[in-house]
């Protein structure tokens, strides 16, 4: 028995439409909410700097991609260009604006040539030689040095091994003593900047684990602490709490007086004499009276004078 799928005279396939690709598409864009294009941010201004002016056309073919005007829209393309034209570039597109002075160009393309012309480096090529070979990785990272000498090495159209020997003769001392003690070859320029990427990682990370806090710990200091001028210093080993200096001198460099240190510090307060305990007079000026007298030659006896225990 054959199952039939009709209803009123009608089958199935009758009443079912047939979408195309192009309609199920918009179907799917209709329902999603449509593909969302990325915002396109507004470009830096040109001032008319030979070394800036390649950077610039890319960002300006990225923008003009972003927006949909890659194919076509000459005049829209030239009119944005124009419009970031400032300084020395802005003076020299006033009079083409003003139209004092009727245009060469026709299309995007002869407005760029036409901005190389202007603006651009005469010799991009010898430029590029130059500019590598007097460039060095300073503080910055491997992958940033890379990044700017690919670009030159590019436009100086160097061979993989010219261009390697400039890659290594800008490096770091330490990436560079690595290289001459490494063993590894290396097939292009783009293998080596990988290679000293990767070195330069795990250089860091030996860095990092030779200063951490745990490994100085258990370095000992072996050095003598010694005061500007020469002499040894005393350092305070431990946790031991000696008081405040002034506590110091008025309890260890007392005079020797058979007294507590309570009284001592009570005469020491009531500004009483250390010895007799008495006002009005200091213990080492009754020390220097009471001393031993001066020798008499014209005295009948003479006995030496008793010392005075301080």
């Amino acid at each position: 028995m054959v199952a039939t799928a009709e209803q009123g005279g009608t089958t199935s396939s009758e009443t079912t439409p047939i979408l195309n690709p192009e309609q199920m598409r918009q179907i799917i864009a209709s329902l999603s909410g449509g593909t969302r294009k990325p915002q396109a941010k507004e470009l830096e201004v040109h001032q008319g700097e030979q070394h800036r002016l390649q950077g610039w056309l890319a960002q300006l073919i990225v923008y003009y991609r972003m927006v949909g005007w890659q194919n076509g829209y000459d005049e829209e393309k030239i009119l944005y260009a124009t419009s970031l034209l400032r300084d020395d570039a802005g003076t020299w597109i006033t009079a083409y604006a003003e139209e004092t002075i009727t245009p060469t160009w026709d299309n995007w393309a002869e407005f760029k040539a036409e901005l190389q012309r202007q603006f651009g480096v005469i010799d991009a090529k010898g430029e590029a030689r130059i500019r590598l070979k007097n460039m060095k990785q300073g503080k910055r990272s491997v992958t940033e040095y890379w990044n700017e000498f690919s670009l030159l090495a590019s436009e100086a159209e160097l061979d993989d091994s010219t261009g390697g020997e400039l890659l290594r003769g800008g490096m770091i001392t330490e990436l560079l003593n690595t290289w001459r003690a490494s063993s590894e070859e290396y097939e292009d320029l783009e293998a080596l900047a990988q290679w000293a990427i990767r070195k330069e990682t795990k250089l860091a990370t030996g860095r990092h684990i030779q200063g951490s806090p745990v490994a100085k710990n258990t370095q000992r200091e072996t050095t003598t602490p010694l005061h500007p001028d020469g002499t040894y210093r005393l350092t305070n080993n431990g946790n031991q709490n000696y008081g405040d200096p002034m506590e110091l001198d008025a309890t260890r460099r007392r005079p020797r007086v058979n007294i507590s240190r309570e009284e001592f510090q009570r005469r020491i307060r009531e500004r009483l004499c250390l010895k007799f305990a008495q006002p009005g007079h200091l213990a080492r000026s009754r020390l220097k009276k009471d001393g031993p007298k001066p020798f008499n030659a014209q005295a009948r006896s003479w006995q030496p004078t008793k010392k005075v225990a301080p």
